[in-house]
């Protein structure tokens, strides 16, 4: 088992930011259900001023909408990796002709071959991750394209790559406001399929990972890759063949709108959790009113005299 550095800075975030929306939905929802707020803060003398009632409404139902539109695409997310695995079930062992050749590599009950008419290679599973080849592709390769084609996505298996982008596709759905994870998930994507093509040609020619990708490219790219790791992934094609061919070296890049928007979000977040809090709840003609003070040195209680 080799570890997988990236896979512990996704599960790192997905930590943090999981905590952090945590932290800041138990101390500050309660106060979006009252009729009135009221803000205390000893800098200004205890002067308190009433926000309107709408205010905290809109607040409310913007919040709400928010929740139900990241559970929404959480749920779909878990509903395509479901159907894409219930596709799966029906695979079957390789045959006996590539006992061999499996062996050889040391992917004996590794690799399970899918009935499609269409070219693809991947690994996907998280506690048996396994290669899934669909007997379109092997119809079009040769015995060493067939090989080359395992050694990359035995690279793929051994780094737990499927499970480290199962995990970053669900953090990038929990988390929208944190749109850095897109920029972090392409880069990761590119950089373990390049690595993988690497491992593939090691000590040989690049000219067989060549010819399948001329192959694969003469049939519609499947986005369905774009959770798992797959040799047909289409958004990478391009870094890799520049690799290969070229020797151009991949560079990670990050769009400045992202990064921006996502440590203004964190950085609003944790604002939220380090204020200091004291809040005491009245009742009044029927109507809940709460007093929120920033400053736990203030008294509710004496900023509502001055109304």
């Amino acid at each position: 088992m080799k570890l997988n550095k990236y896979l512990l800075i996704f599960i790192s975030l997905f930590s943090i930011l999981s905590i952090s929306v945590s932290l800041l939905l138990y101390r500050f929802f309660p106060l979006l259900i009252h009729h009135t707020i009221y803000y205390c803060r000893e800098m200004i003398h205890a002067l308190s001023f009433q926000i309107p009632g709408g205010l905290g409404v809109l607040i409310f139902i913007t919040i709400s909408v928010t929740l139900l539109i990241t559970v929404a695409k959480l749920f779909s997310t878990f509903l395509h990796i479901y159907r894409f695995h219930k596709k799966l079930v029906n695979s079957i062992p390789p045959p006996h002709s590539l006992t061999p050749l499996l062996k050889k590599i040391h992917l004996i009950d590794k690799v399970l071959m899918v009935q499609n008419d269409k070219p693809f290679a991947f690994c996907f599973g998280i506690r048996s991750p396994k290669i899934y080849i669909s007997t379109k592709l092997v119809s079009l390769i040769t015995s060493s394209e067939l090989k080359t084609i395992l050694l990359h996505e035995k690279y793929h298996l051994e780094h737990h790559d499927a499970l480290t982008l199962l995990i970053a596709n669900i953090a990038a759905s929990l988390f929208p406001f944190f749109p850095l994870l897109t920029d972090l998930i392409a880069a990761y994507r590119t950089e373990r399929e390049i690595l993988a093509d690497k491992a593939a040609v090691k000590g040989n020619s690049h000219t067989h990972l060549i010819s399948i990708f001329k192959k694969l490219l003469q049939y519609e790219p499947d986005y369905t890759y774009l959770v798992i790791p797959a040799i047909a992934d289409p958004q990478t094609l391009e870094a890799r063949i520049r690799s290969l061919v070229q020797g151009i070296h991949y560079k990670h890049t990050v769009v400045l709108k992202n990064v921006l928007i996502s440590f203004f979000s964190l950085g609003i977040i944790v604002l939220f959790i380090i204020t200091p809090v004291n809040a005491v709840e009245l009742h009044e003609s029927s109507h809940d009113v709460m007093f929120f003070c920033l400053n736990s040195f203030s008294s509710p209680i004496q900023s509502s005299l001055i109304h």
